[in-house]
């Protein structure tokens, strides 16, 4: 059960936007998913997270595996980040495990880079999830969602797969 929970987790880090050009980012990449207004800042009990590394940000579509964004627990709500909340909260963490979070916004559209790193799993060392997001009157709505995984092991030791881990 614990190696699903794992590739669960991880299929969240990988999301990607599909066909979509490269966006500018807004000045929240290092953890929170929009400027906050007064009540989001005081409601957002979240950690300053680091940013994805700019070459995992600039990966392109074909690089990831499509998904359901549920399948990684991402729904729709009032902000980006309480979208994406159970990913990136220290409940998601194990051990030595990190995460980091890019979002970058273009208009009623936001892209969100979710990386966990160093996983305690003896095949799996890393997982990254991309989540596209369209903003509706009632807040952010995930539309598309992706995910590939770092193996430790295997036919992908040690470089980013679409692929399952062995």
């Amino acid at each position: 059960m614990r190696v699903r929970d794992l590739a669960l987790a991880l299929c969240v880090l990988a999301l990607v936007s599909c066909g979509q050009p490269a966006q500018e980012e807004t000045g929240y990449e290092s953890g929170s998913s929009a400027p906050l207004s007064d009540e989001e800042e005081a409601a957002d009990h979240s950690v300053e997270l680091e940013p994805v590394d700019p070459l995992l940000v600039a990966a392109p579509p074909e690089d990831f595996v499509a998904i359901e964004p549920s399948e990684v627990g991402v729904f729709g709500a009032p902000t980006i980040m309480d979208s994406i909340h159970d990913l990136i909260s220290g409940e998601a963490l194990e051990g030595e495990a990190s995460v980091s979070l890019t979002v970058r916004e273009d208009g009623d559209i936001a892209f969100a880079d979710i990386v966990r790193d160093n996983i305690p799993d003896d095949s799996v060392a890393a997982g990254h999830v991309r989540v596209e997001f369209r903003r509706e009157p009632e807040g952010w709505f995930p539309t598309n969602a992706y995910r590939r995984w770092m193996c430790r092991r295997g036919a992908h030791a040690n470089q980013w797969s679409k692929e399952l881990c062995e």
